[in-house]
C-alpha cells in the first residue's frame, strides 16, 4: 500500500476519534469541541495530502479512486449525523447531503461493476472542501 493509500485509511481511522470526542462537544468542556476540531482538521489535511502527493508521484491506483471519496464520506457524514444529534444542524440539510452521497455511490458501484472506476472531479473535489470548511467553521464557533 503506498503512502497516498496509508493517508486516505488513515482518514477513516480519524473519524473514529473524531467522532468519540465530537459527541461530547456539549458536555460543558470546550475541550471535546476543541480536540474534535484538532482531528478533522488533521483528517481533511490528509485528503489534500493524499491527492497530491498520488498526483505527483503518479501512484493513483484503483482503491484510492475509490476509498478516497468514500474516506470522504465517512467524515463528513460523521460530523453532519452528531451535528443533527448535537441540535447544531437541521436533519433535512443532512439528510439532502447523505441522500446525494448516496446516489454518487450507487453510481460508483454499478460503474465498477461493469469494470470501469469514477475518480473523483472537480465539482466534487469542491464539493467536499466546501463541506469540510463548513465543518471546520462549526467545530470552531458553535452551531449555525
Amino acid at each position: 500500500m503506498n503512502l497516498p493509500n496509508k493517508l486516505t485509511f488513515s482518514r477513516v481511522l480519524l473519524a473514529i476519534p473524531f467522532i468519540f470526542f465530537l459527541e461530547r462537544a456539549n458536555s460543558g468542556s470546550e475541550v471535546y469541541r476543541y480536540i474534535a476540531f484538532a482531528l478533522f482538521v488533521i483528517a481533511s489535511l490528509t485528503d489534500w495530502l493524499d491527492g497530491y502527493l498520488a498526483r505527483k508521484y503518479n501512484l493513483i491506483t484503483d482503491f484510492g479512486k475509490l476509498m478516497d471519496p468514500l474516506a470522504d464520506k465517512i467524515l463528513v457524514i460523521s460530523a453532519m449525523v452528531i451535528f443533527v444529534s448535537l441540535g447544531w444542524l437541521p436533519s433535512w440539510m443532512s439528510i439532502v447531503v447523505i441522500a446525494r452521497e448516496f446516489l454518487i455511490s450507487g453510481i460508483r458501484t454499478l460503474a465498477a461493476a461493469q469494470g470501469e472506476v469514477i475518480p473523483a472531479g472537480n465539482l466534487g473535489k469542491y464539493k467536499t472542501t466546501t463541506q469540510m470548511i463548513v465543518i471546520i467553521v462549526m467545530l470552531l464557533f458553535g452551531p449555525l
